[in-house]
């Protein structure tokens, strides 16, 4: 198994994470139950570690998917551009998220805050993270792309991008 593989295998992990952890977070405020949410948390600060590793494997998969037919090199670069600022949304909610688990570890009275931080960071990012799912799936799925799509790939095929 090489780099752009494991970037492909676990891509789908902060996608699913993120959601998985907002709703049960959201259910935790919800019903008052604070193991459901710590289970929001740490799935939320699972995810956000998941998306680093996978926003760190993303050239390697460039590399190996940006000569492939039907394969646009500038979708490679929207698709990294959106990881990229995606990164500076999920970071900050999965920073939150473990400073909110530390401080209702240590019993602070002003974790209720911070859980409610941390629930608007994690719908945040989760939006962000299927927003760049989304980039992701179209460099290779024609079955994401619409009509307008496949034929700004057929016109831009060879284009080269600026790094």
């Amino acid at each position: 198994m090489n780099w752009a593989y494991f970037h492909l295998v676990i891509n789908h992990f902060p996608i699913i994470g993120m959601l998985i952890g907002t709703m049960l977070l959201l259910a935790g405020v919800l019903f008052k139950n604070q193991g459901i949410q710590i289970s929001g948390l740490g799935t939320v600060v699972f995810a956000t570690l998941v998306a680093i590793i996978a926003y760190m494997t993303g050239d390697s998969a460039e590399v190996a998917v940006r000569n492939l037919p039907d394969v646009a090199r500038s979708l490679i670069s929207r698709h990294e551009n959106i990881a990229t600022v995606s990164m500076y949304v999920v970071f900050p909610a999965g920073l939150i998220a473990a400073l909110t688990l530390f401080s209702m570890w240590k019993k602070e009275g002003y974790f209720r805050f911070l859980v409610i931080m941390s629930l608007v960071l994690s719908f945040l990012g989760s939006a962000a993270m299927v927003y760049t799912g989304r980039t992701g799936g179209h460099i290779r799925h024609n079955e994401f792309r619409n009509d307008a799509e496949r034929k700004y790939i057929i016109e831009h095929q060879n284009d080269v991008v600026e790094d």
